[in-house]
């Protein structure tokens, strides 16, 4: 699995991780980042989106944590 699809229009389909992560609520629909990093930071107890570098404008994530909006 790749860490990120920030590359991509998309996810890939076959992330299993991260549509279990967007199924349960972590992450929007859109999100870019890989299942495996979803995960570790659910795991973690953080939001995913409180560290990631993807693009809010594609992905509908939540701002960076420490991000002024």
């Amino acid at each position: 699995m790749r860490t990120s699809y920030f590359d991509q229009d998309k996810a890939d389909p076959d992330d299993m991780q991260l549509g279990m992560a967007i199924m349960q609520g972590y992450v929007p629909k859109g999100c870019l980042l890989g299942g495996p990093i979803v995960m570790a930071e659910v795991a973690d107890g953080r939001n995913p989106c409180w560290g990631c570098e993807g693009p809010r404008e594609r992905c509908g994530g939540k701002p960076k944590r420490g991000a002024s909006t």
